[in-house]
């Protein structure tokens, strides 16, 4: 996205903008409309550390802190169009901030309109999908039943928590999941300890109850999502 080194800050978000950044929240699910919601009363307040269509959205009083790491991601939207493609990463709320990516290809050849464009996103993950874009196979395992499911895409190498009640599918880095469950498992073969590909490649060699378990010892320690422990002490 070609991005003016003298663009005045604080500033509204264009209307082809909010758009994009709303390709990756369907207002069909409850916790990506609230962001929507927050995002419409948001201004770009300046840009982020990442370079060009990295900005930060806020209240027009804040500041800027570039030392604090990114939260993690809530959401991301491809978007093609025939002239080119759009890229669009939506990190969660922190102290009142938005951090966005908006990343465009022959940007000043992409229309407002996305009717006419092809658009995937993880957001619109539901239980029973194949993976977004491609329709490659998912492998979900029930945290707690029709509430919270773990979901493993190993073409994508990703890992996500849906969450039935807001609708967020909430990434999961891999590397600090998988060294919990290598932990767990007590497995310290260094070839498998420190190979998190592994998961992907091998995810058949993880039963069910070892990729729960495994989360579970993960969230205990990041706090990636809410969880009650006291259920799965009643699961056995």
């Amino acid at each position: 996205m070609q991005q003016n080194i003298n663009e005045k800050f604080p500033r509204e978000l264009s209307a082809r903008e909010k758009n994009w950044l709303f390709a990756a929240l369907p207002e069909n699910k409850l916790g990506y409309k609230q962001y929507r919601d927050i995002i419409e009363n948001l201004l770009v307040i300046g840009c982020g550390r990442f370079g060009e269509g990295n900005f930060i959205l806020g209240e027009k009083d804040d500041k800027i802190d570039l030392d604090a790491s990114s939260s993690p991601i809530l959401a991301v939207a491809n978007i093609t169009f025939d002239v080119g493609k759009v890229y669009v990463t939506i990190h969660e709320e922190l102290e009142g901030q938005i951090e966005v990516d908006i990343k465009a290809t022959a940007d000043e050849n992409i229309p407002d309109d996305l009717s006419q464009a092809k658009v995937w996103t993880y957001s619109d993950w539901m239980p029973g999908d194949k993976a977004p874009f491609d329709k490659s196979y998912v492998r979900e395992v029930k945290l707690i039943k029709k509430e919270i499911i773990l979901v493993i895409a190993p073409v994508h190498k990703k890992v996500w928590v849906y969450n039935a009640k807001s609708g967020i599918n909430h990434f999961v880095p891999v590397t600090n999941y998988y060294n919990e469950m290598m932990i767990l498992l007590n497995i310290k073969d260094p070839e498998k300890a420190l190979n998190p590909g592994r998961l992907f490649t091998n995810l058949d060699e993880f039963t069910d109850q070892q990729l729960v378990q495994g989360f579970l010892a993960y969230n205990k320690y990041w706090q990636r999502i809410e969880l009650d422990y006291s259920y799965f002490t009643k699961e056995g």
